[in-house]
């Protein structure tokens, strides 16, 4: 068998399948891989909320060329370099401690739905610690499993970069159906310059700060961190699209909300790639349409 990609984790019954991300922290991710297999115990974060810690450690410290991440996304296994132990966002999460936020080592992406393990790890608050275990997954050549799809495709393409996405009609129903309603649209990308690396479009109609404006119940404004798709912000005059396909994180310190429009899928690293260089780069041509 070639090098290790994808573990099992084993929680509460159920069999959770995570690839390693090299390509996000290849020094850590290399370490746990050298560490398989790992037990211990999972139990409920004093400081993170929706984060569960993992009794067992990595003897590994953050190395030049590892990604630190300030905001962390369910489904996400982490190292914490202050104590190297190992936790994973289930939920509405932020790896802290009594002194404040910690960046966050990323270390493996769980893939499916994740709905069993939400609610399993939100009840070790009541049950108190359950054992876990990280070994190697038999399948080490299958693509790591979508979450369920239940809306329509849309694509986007910057500056020649496509990427495949699903609006998120389950999730954000109203605030879907306004987005799909407007599209295509075309215009121009900037990063943002007040919230990390977001993606911000420009809708040439819409006036000096390319407004997008969507009806939106305030319902279904409910998302702070901002990772892996398209996101709704109805503050005026700045309203909207949002997208987030660099590494977690948040408007206004996680204090703003924004609506979940769109998810992407499939391979998006091209996407993610010409984003990183809207920075150094400047502006460039972004196309949103149904497929």
């Amino acid at each position: 068998m070639g090098r290790v990609t994808f573990v099992d984790v084993a929680f509460a019954g159920q069999k959770l399948r995570a690839k390693l991300l090299d390509d996000r922290a290849p020094s850590a991710a290399a370490a746990l891989r050298a560490a398989l297999p790992l037990a211990g115990h999972a139990f409920q974060d004093q400081y993170s909320s929706q984060v569960m810690r993992i009794s067992a450690q990595l003897p590994a410290d953050p190395a030049p060329g590892d990604r630190v991440y300030g905001y962390q996304y369910p489904g996400l296994m982490m190292l914490d370099p202050t104590t190297r132990q190992l936790a994973i966002c289930f939920g509405r999460g932020r790896l802290q401690n009594s002194l404040g936020a910690i960046g966050a080592v990323p270390l493996a992406e769980i893939g499916g739905g994740l709905t069993e393990l939400a609610r399993v790890a939100d009840r070790l608050q009541f049950e108190g610690a359950k054992p876990i275990d990280i070994g190697l997954s038999d399948d080490q050549t299958s693509p790591l499993a979508e979450p369920p799809v239940r809306g329509r495709a849309i694509a986007l393409t910057l500056a020649g970069a496509r990427a495949s996405a699903v609006l998120l009609e389950d999730v954000s129903p109203k605030a879907a159906a306004a987005f799909a309603a407007v599209l295509p649209l075309e215009g121009k990308a900037t990063n943002t310059y007040g919230s990390g690396p977001l993606t911000r479009f420009w809708n040439p109609a819409g006036g000096s700060e390319g407004e997008t404006p969507l009806e939106v119940p305030e319902s279904e404004v409910n998302q702070a961190t901002l990772y892996g798709g398209g996101y709704y912000l109805s503050t005026k005059p700045w309203r909207g699209i949002r997208i987030s396909a660099q590494e977690p994180t948040a408007m206004g310190g996680g204090r703003m909300m924004l609506a979940p429009l769109f998810r992407f899928t499939g391979d998006w690293s091209a996407f993610r790639a010409k984003a990183a260089t809207l920075t150094l780069e400047g502006q460039k041509d972004l196309r949103i349409e149904l497929t």
